[in-house]
């Protein structure tokens, strides 16, 4: 008994300390937003109203033609510290695509894999996986919430709910995101696409939101010039990465150039792999990010989205 008074009192005193030294006008530390060393850390810094409270570290680099990742430490304006990484991939170029992945690439619902298995099954000459993250919310047998297309075959027309939302790509290469009343204007002309939840952007405006929660997250972003952005943050895990908010995530896309953004799955199946070696390896995928699940394990997820090229 006496050792768990002596115990919660030296906590109060912890945290006594704490609270005043972080209400003491004079100690406060003033955080620098500058020093970004890459041309996508800087835009996060400059245009995202201030959702960086701290400037850690950030480096890019270079996939393929068109395609480029960042990967990101900061401290928010809050106080959390987040790692996110990014993707940003122009479809104007000619060799590349993105598509819709499944288990095994065999396009059935109703089954999981991990978002490595499933860029492996789909790797091939010709048709060559540069990057993947994971896709759709699902039900505990794999089958996604949102619609659901891949190789220009749709295998899911039908939403859970109007707050599914979905990016998509074309038959003309277009990348699109639209929300549940959308989905009528697009259907004809889907390529591929899987669903995603919460509208994060639309129109070039970050909408308001009313859940706060601090989660590992995968977002998607296009601009008016066919770029698209995937962003991923690691959470759960305080001193390393505590995830972003919704309007965090919005915040991001918009300094990014996003006009229009959605949430896909996050939490422990917020998963972003790179292609780490040229050739067909057995071990050419590295997953960068740190799954939630069993400290870093891969989720078995209903679907992804990859980053294709045909060299």
């Amino acid at each position: 008994m006496m050792k768990k008074l002596i115990y919660d009192s030296a906590l109060l005193l912890l945290g006594c300390l704490l609270w005043t030294g972080c209400n003491n006008d004079e100690d406060l530390t003033v955080y620098s937003t500058k020093g970004a060393k890459t041309e996508l850390g800087q835009k996060i810094i400059a245009g995202s109203d201030g959702y960086v409270g701290q400037y850690f570290s950030d480096t890019t680099y270079a996939l393929a033609p068109g395609v480029k990742a960042l990967e990101m430490e900061i401290l928010s304006a809050t106080g959390m510290a987040v790692k996110m990484f990014v993707l940003e991939v122009d479809l104007k170029d000619t060799h590349l695509t993105m598509k819709a992945s499944s288990p095994k690439d065999e396009g059935k619902l109703k089954t999981k894999q991990q978002m490595t298995l499933q860029a492996l099954a789909h790797d091939k000459q010709g048709s060559r996986v540069l990057a993947a993250v994971n896709g759709d919310f699902f039900a505990t047998d794999g089958t996604p919430q949102g619609i659901y297309y891949r190789n220009g075959v749709c295998l899911k027309n039908t939403m859970t709910d109007n707050v599914c939302t979905f990016f998509a790509v074309t038959k003309g290469k277009k990348a699109v995101i639209g929300s549940y009343d959308e989905y009528d204007t697009y259907k004809d002309e889907i390529q591929e696409a899987v669903g995603g939840r919460m509208r994060l952007m639309t129109n070039g405006n970050v909408l308001p939101q009313t859940s706060t929660a601090l989660e590992p997250r995968t977002a998607i972003g296009v601009t008016d010039n066919n770029v698209v952005y995937i962003l991923v943050a690691d959470g759960r895990n305080f001193w390393y990465s505590n995830g972003m908010r919704y309007a965090e995530m919005g915040a991001v896309m918009k300094a990014l150039g996003a006009k229009d953004a959605i949430n896909l799955d996050g939490g422990g199946s917020s998963t972003f792999i790179i292609r780490s070696k040229a050739g067909f390896e057995e071990n050419r995928f590295a997953i960068r990010n740190w799954p939630y699940d069993n400290g870093g394990v891969e989720r078995a997820v209903a679907n992804g989205l990859l980053v294709v090229t045909d060299n």
